[in-house]
């Protein structure tokens, strides 16, 4: 089952995607049904959810698909926590050892952004060098507390797609990484959540970053060093994981940084990003234009 919330920013509605062509608006078929994506994880409806699709809809409340903007399926409610440096040809590129545990930091819940949204760039004199990161998105689907690794896909909502865009200038000058990874706007997510059950093996799925049509990007998660159960275990020995939460699982090669010469992302660049099963983002950059008060 893939869930979407769609509309203007700050008005979104929950969806659920019937044929790959249209969303299905529940309120507007009038069943009962929650209002956000976090409320199906906060109150473990994921299921009652599915049921209500098994009813022909009314032609009234599917939507093309093709013809609303979708937003981002979680509004960072709960936690982002990102990891660094887990793909082997990313540290590499970067110059960094290979780290012998998760490598987790965290981005402001404001950094959010739907799939197809504009990326405005910040202020030159604030950071020029603004980075693409694709990542597998990985939601939580209910209380996670020290759990095993074998134990915890058991824990797991759904997947998404995340793109951890950095200021690398700011993140090289800085001793952490908050502030280079929080600038608004700078955590698109979506298109959908994919329900668990929809992804036959999360350990095998290709990873795609194109910029202007030129592919930047290109990987699996075959080879991520720490795994999607690894990570929520490790995770959940240092903070109680919420329904809700985010993981965004890292990054492969191919960043802007790490090309010759470092190439990052300007006005009127149009960025998409793919992962099998779980759609695509396609944005453009844009100039920092200061927002009319």
């Amino acid at each position: 089952m893939k869930l979407v919330m769609y509309g203007e920013p700050y008005q979104e509605r929950l969806g659920v995607i019937l044929r790959d062509a249209f969303i299905y608006d529940l309120e507007i078929a009038e069943l009962e049904s929650p209002a956000s994506i976090e409320e199906v994880l906060e109150f473990d409806l994921l299921g009652q959810i599915e049921e209500l699709t098994y009813e022909p809809a009314p032609e009234s409340a599917l939507i093309p698909l093709d013809s609303v903007r979708l937003g981002p399926p979680l509004a960072g409610m709960g936690k982002i926590i990102a990891v660094g440096l887990n793909y082997r040809d990313h540290a590499e590129e970067m110059g960094n050892a290979l780290p012998s545990s998760p490598l987790l930091f965290c981005k402001a819940q404001t950094s959010i952004a739907g799939p197809t949204d504009p990326l405005m760039l910040p202020p030159e004199n604030w950071s020029s060098e603004v980075d693409y990161e694709i990542e597998l998105g990985v939601v939580i689907g209910r209380l996670c507390s020290e759990v095993s690794a074998e134990d915890a896909m058991a824990y797991v909502a759904g997947y998404t797609i995340v793109n951890d865009v950095t200021a690398r200038d700011v993140q090289r000058a800085e001793s952490q990484w908050f502030r280079a990874k929080s600038y608004d706007g700078f955590c698109p997510v979506g298109p959908y959540l994919v329900t668990a059950e929809e992804i036959e093996d999360v350990g095998n799925l290709q990873l795609v970053t194109r910029v202007n049509g030129e592919v930047r990007q290109r990987s699996t998660t075959k080879n991520l060093i720490f795994s999607v159960p690894e990570l929520v275990s490790f995770i959940s020995h240092s903070m109680t994981l919420l329904p809700g939460d985010i993981i965004a699982t890292g990054t492969p090669a191919g960043i802007g940084a790490g090309m010759h010469p470092p190439t990052y992302l300007k006005p009127g660049d149009v960025v998409e990003l793919l992962i099998d099963g779980l759609g695509q983002h396609r944005y453009e950059v844009m100039a920092y234009q200061r927002e009319e008060e």
